[in-house]
């Protein structure tokens, strides 16, 4: 059954997340469904709150948004390939680098139907349930991190003015998660320059069984300088099927968020 819930201004969600924390109230945007129509609006709701779409180079833009949907990430940088932490920062300048606590972790991008190596698509490379648990909003990749030695579920993400090491904030964060079963764990948690949440408990994403799942929340001006991304209860890893009782394994999709402003 199809769920959104938009525009959390008034609601008391809202005033949980964000009373005393001397930002002000956000905006925050929510859906969940089946497929990508059922979210589509709450993604297009958040965009317009952003801006416009700004073209993937280096700098800065007075407003308007970047995205990342993964669909562009080229085969040698996709599974079974390593993405670089920073390739959107420096290979395609969108002005986020990528974090994990996790021990010898990495960052992978699916692969595309197609692909020269043969690598089954939405992470069966990983486990080969994975592909028939994932939906795409975006076709055809998706992005998850993959622990060394165990899963994890965390992703950090820090801010740049794109193409440089200048730090950076942003107005605004979004993402769209893919088959979020047990509501609470999937999250976005948003800190200001100086480490502080802005998002107190997290933004979490409503439950979608093998749907999709979108949350993002905005202000009306740069103040998110790091967000954390805790996706699912358990991280992606082989033998770690999403079917097991008591599991929720989540892959993420498009990331939207403001246009990143220097720190000065």
């Amino acid at each position: 059954m199809k769920k959104t819930i938009e525009n959390f201004i008034l609601s008391s969600f809202a005033l949980f997340l964000f009373a005393n924390s001397g930002f002000g109230m956000p905006v925050v945007r929510s859906a969940a469904g089946a497929d990508a129509a059922d979210i589509l609006a709450a993604v297009n709701d958040f965009r317009a709150d952003l801006g416009v779409l700004n073209p993937n180079v280096p700098g800065s833009f007075p407003g308007g948004r970047r995205q990342i949907d993964w669909d562009a990430v080229p085969d040698i940088r996709s599974s079974p390939n390593v993405l670089p932490a920073n390739f959107f920062n420096v290979n395609s300048p969108r002005g986020v680098v990528f974090s994990t606590p996790c021990d010898n972790a990495a960052f992978f991008v699916s692969a595309k139907s197609g692909n020269p190596t043969n690598t089954p698509v939405r992470f069966g490379d990983i486990d080969p349930s994975y592909t028939d648990t994932f939906k795409t909003f975006s076709p055809q990749r998706l992005f998850t991190v993959v622990g060394g030695n165990s899963p994890c579920n965390v992703v950090a993400i820090d801010f740049f003015v794109p193409g440089t090491s200048i730090p950076a904030e942003t107005t605004g964060f979004g993402a769209v998660f893919t088959d979020v079963d047990i509501p609470g764990h999937t999250r976005i948690i948003a800190y200001d320059r100086n480490g502080r949440v802005l998002s107190r408990g997290g933004l979490k994403a409503e439950k979608a069984d093998n749907g999709l799942s979108f949350i993002g929340v905005s202000y009306s001006e740069p103040k998110i300088a790091r967000v954390e991304i805790i996706s699912g209860k358990n991280g992606l890893f082989p033998g770690i099927i999403d079917s097991v009782r008591g599991r929720d394994v989540v892959a993420m999709d498009d990331f939207i968020y403001g246009e990143p402003q220097p720190i000065f």
